[in-house]
């Protein structure tokens, strides 16, 4: 049997009728917002080393210690490992050493209660 194109359109509809059957509803607000949480690392070159490897793993060390301090921010136990996260910044100092920003958006009920 061949379907003509109203046919068609027809049961689509139907369809998406009976597997979203609240589609037309309105989606709940969410209770918890998303909170950008930053974190800092600090990495320094290996002593005896120069040049572009020493540079590569100062920065490769502060990139670790961002993503660390990230995951310690958001679960102080440290049984988690670090969420998903995007590199902000990344600055290389006059000593040889670097700096590495780190963000990652987290629902706020995730974050530790803070003491007032």
């Amino acid at each position: 049997m061949i379907l003509g194109s109203r046919q068609v359109a027809k049961l689509m509809v139907v369809i998406a009728g009976a597997v979203c059957p609240n589609a037309s509803a309105k989606a709940p607000a969410p209770t918890s917002r998303v909170v950008a949480i930053q974190a800092t690392g600090v990495g320094h070159p290996a002593k005896g080393m120069a040049g572009a490897r020493a540079k590569l793993m100062a920065r490769r060390a502060a990139e670790v210690a961002a993503a660390r301090n990230l995951a310690l921010k958001i679960d102080p136990t440290g049984r988690q490992g670090a969420p998903p996260f995007r590199y902000v910044s990344t600055k290389f100092l006059s000593d040889g050493s670097v700096e590495v920003v780190v963000e990652a958006k987290v629902v706020e009920s995730m974050l530790p209660k803070r003491k007032p």
